[in-house]
């Protein structure tokens, strides 16, 4: 399995702290959160040697899908993809709705989704031509509930067909999406998971080790295997430090050979 840790434990007056990562883990960058200049100085050390590889997280504060006006939006979404190159960057992280609630209203709502997937269809298109493999995050901003819904988020890879899934697992249980349906129906378009648990109330990107999360690690760890075994799991915790990735690979490693020795036993055999 392909497995990176996100900046997001490392904020800018730490972010040097990603070259402590173990060399078997990859990086996946919050753009935003440092300037251009200090994460190519920091990215230089920390990825120099790393098995593990690197992908970027778009901007979202300052460019809003729903709302910044396109061209702006456009020009901000390209401004990593120099870094993107320069450090061959597996894909980069677009959110499918802007920072904030969406709205009740359901006229503004579909409005706003119309908007949100005409915008997203055309900015797929020039990552295309800039060698950009983009791939779209399923998102939760609490009530009404998230912009797209599991249909209409998975409708998205039929109107977009030049993009790729990836989704949140933290967000999706939110959502009230059923990740293992959605691992079925995406298969290899679903390229990558944002890692974290929650109490299925807020969005508190805790560890999967957190005894009070609510996601079921094992049965997202059997749809991995059978639908998605080449996509990138991306640790996404609020506070971690370099150490606990490694053991959180370590217990994901464990569930997927658990998951093996299992399918693995003889039919009929007896539990011990």
């Amino acid at each position: 399995m392909r497995y990176s840790a996100s900046s997001l434990s490392f904020p800018q007056g730490a972010i040097k702290g990603l070259k402590n990562l173990d060399k078997r883990i990859g990086i996946e960058i919050f753009y935003e959160f440092a300037s251009d200049e200090m994460w190519n100085h920091v990215l230089e050390e920390a990825m120099e040697g790393r098995e593990g590889e690197f992908s970027i997280h778009s901007p979202f504060f300052y460019a809003n899908i729903g709302y910044t006006k396109e061209s702006e939006l456009f020009r901000e979404l390209c401004v990593p993809f120099d870094l993107y190159h320069k450090f061959h960057a597996q894909f980069y992280v677009l959110h499918s709705q802007g920072e904030g609630c969406p709205p009740s209203d359901g006229a503004e709502r579909t409005e706003l989704r119309k908007r949100v997937t005409e915008r997203m269809q055309r900015f797929a298109g020039l990552c295309e031509k800039e060698g950009v493999t983009l791939v779209i995050e399923n998102l939760f901003r609490g009530t009404p509930g998230p912009l797209f819904n599991q249909e209409q988020y998975l409708r998205l890879f039929e109107e977009i067909p030049n993009a790729y899934a990836l989704i949140d697992v933290g967000h999706a249980v939110l959502g009230h999406y059923d990740v293992y349906q959605v691992q079925e129906t995406l298969k290899d378009r679903l390229i990558g998971y944002h890692i974290h648990d929650n109490d299925g109330v807020h969005d508190s990107h805790w560890r999967i080790q957190t005894e009070q999360g609510v996601v079921d690690w094992k049965k997202f760890c059997l749809g991995v295997k059978r639908f998605t075994p080449k996509a990138a799991l991306v640790m996404e915790y609020a506070h971690a430090k370099p150490e606990d990735y490694v053991q959180d690979m370590e217990t994901l490693e464990g569930i997927f050979k658990e998951i093996d020795d299992e399918y693995a036993k003889p039919v009929g055999e007896p539990d011990l």
